[in-house]
């Protein structure tokens, strides 16, 4: 008799699971706070050189759900419209027969030359990505419904900042800054919240649905519900990946000395704490780290509850997973919170992909060691369908490695932007607007940066994985610089517009 993984008779399920500000590892724990995750990776594939496309929030969802680079899709800062032009991962499932649901956010602005003059989607705010259906919009700039919960279970909330206000009245666990929990418990938190409603909403699907469960966590606000706020020991983890001291970091390059002296702690840490993120003191590093982790765990476990619901429900074995985050964390390495650019702390991010069927048998609990990107998961997703791959999107299938038989041309680099959009102090210099888009380019040996405004940096990633060592400058190095250049133009030459490059119409 086949198994559940051999049955093709009916439509599977699609999960795809986005965390916002996970960064591939776990700052040295000394142990996994992500069993099910775990398990959900023995069951499937991981890719361990996986990478954003850009960042930070806005750009990244843009490019993990149209398939493009940003040098294509335009959203280059957070809340840059996406040009309607554009076809999303939700309008190419609903061409294949799914209704893909929203559970959470993506951080999109919508095109204003879509709408209409009073439309209410032109109002300032983030709007659901085109093609999606919504099962529960939780924006992080508007979390309205979460908040009416809280208000339902008793909670005087005000406002989003009023939400994740901690009870000072209940002890630190941690000694440091973040330690003291939040005011609601776990059970009623953003994450167990939408996860939920998720679960509400699939008890009553068909076979074949389709939902995007995008979760806030572990972004900050730092701050997490008992009990994990108190799972992780501040004590085990590894001090942060950086030069000696602030000053030392910050003559890497100008960019770099311009955001560790714009670092407030107060906006990227913690509200109400004072001073430079470069200059917080050791406890309180920990503490940030380790509340961090612990809203990574509780991820992990409202996901364990979700995938204990599939298995009840005889749906485990017919739902493709997927999960992964929209881009990483600095926390504290090279002296920097949230986004940091060229860093491998906030480019490098998790995937993990497990499909259901017999064929990926052969493969799971493999690792992938090749380089991946967010541009691939659409044509990932249509490949499993079976369906066709537009020729303009940017990235490639990651099927042949679910169903171990990776492709024998693969490439052997990754990329991303950043458009860093500030002032910079280059001497007596100003930068204009124009010229503060970052790309990068990485490979096994090398990362390579180029800034038009700015000085490029270059980095030996075998022998200095650390990167405190910019290597643009030394006369040694002067050939391979130019050589990674080249590499740069021809990337972004390669990888221009395709939408008409194919197409050519016929004489009548």
């Amino acid at each position: 008799m086949p198994s559940d993984r051999s049955r093709t008779t009916r439509k599977r399920n699609i999960l795809l699971i986005y965390a916002d500000q996970w960064r591939l590892d776990q700052f040295g724990a000394p142990r996994s706070y992500t069993p099910n995750l775990d398990v959900l990776a023995a069951d499937g594939v991981s890719f361990a050189r996986h990478y954003t496309q850009c960042i930070p929030c806005s750009p990244a969802r843009a490019s993990l759900f149209t398939g493009l680079y940003a040098q294509t899709h335009g959203v280059t800062a957070n809340r840059v419209p996406l040009d309607a032009r554009h076809k999303t991962i939700g309008h190419y499932l609903r061409r294949h027969g799914y209704d893909p649901t929203l559970f959470g956010y993506t951080d999109t602005s919508l095109d204003p030359r879509s709408l209409e003059p009073g439309d209410p989607l032109a109002e300032p705010g983030y709007r659901v990505l085109p093609g999606l259906s919504v099962g529960c919009h939780l924006p992080d700039d508007r979390p309205h419904d979460w908040l009416a919960h809280l208000r339902a279970k008793g909670l005087d909330i005000h406002g989003r900042d009023d939400a994740y206000r901690p009870d000072l009245s209940r002890p630190n666990a941690t000694g440091g800054a973040g330690g003291h929990p939040a005011r609601y418990a776990a059970e009623d938190s953003d994450t167990a919240y939408l996860t939920d409603r998720l679960m509400a909403w699939q008890r009553e699907q068909e076979p074949g649905w389709c939902a995007l469960l995008c979760y806030l966590r572990p972004h900050n606000p730092t701050i997490a519900p008992e009990p994990y706020n108190c799972l992780v020991d501040p004590k085990s983890l590894a001090a942060p990946v950086r030069a000696p001291t602030p000053d030392a970091e910050a003559a890497i390059h100008p960019l770099l000395a311009t955001m560790i002296a714009e670092g407030d702690a107060g906006e990227k840490c913690i509200p109400g704490m004072s001073g430079r993120i470069a200059d917080v003191d050791e406890a309180d590093w920990r503490s940030i780290r380790a509340i961090h982790l612990g809203l990574m765990a509780e991820i992990d476990a409202n996901l364990g509850r979700l995938f204990r619901q599939l298995k009840d429900m005889a749906q485990w074995e017919d739902t493709l997973i997927l999960f992964s985050s929209d881009h990483g964390e600095a926390m504290f390495d090279h002296y920097l919170c949230n986004q940091a650019a060229w860093t491998e702390q906030c480019a490098h991010v998790p995937l993990i992909l497990r499909d259901p069927t017999s064929r990926a048998d052969a493969a799971r609990g493999s690792v992938v060691d090749r380089f991946s990107g967010a541009v691939d998961t659409i044509p990932t997703l249509l490949d499993w369908l079976g369906a066709e791959i537009p020729h303009q999107l940017d990235g490639a299938s990651l099927l042949p490695f679910l169903h171990g038989a990776p492709p024998g041309a693969w490439r052997d680099y990754i990329t991303w932007e950043y458009h860093f959009g500030r002032d910079v102090e280059t001497g007596s210099d100003r930068i204009a607007a124009r010229d503060t888009m970052m790309t990068v380019y990485r490979d096994a040996l090398y990362k390579h940066v180029f800034m038009p405004g700015l000085p490029p940096l270059l980095f030996d990633m075998v022998n200095d994985a650390a990167e405190v060592r910019n290597l643009a400058d030394d006369p040694a190095h002067a050939g391979i610089e130019r050589d990674y250049l080249h590499r740069q133009l021809a990337h972004r030459i390669h990888y221009a517009d395709g939408q008409f490059s194919l197409y050519r119409q016929q004489p009548h």
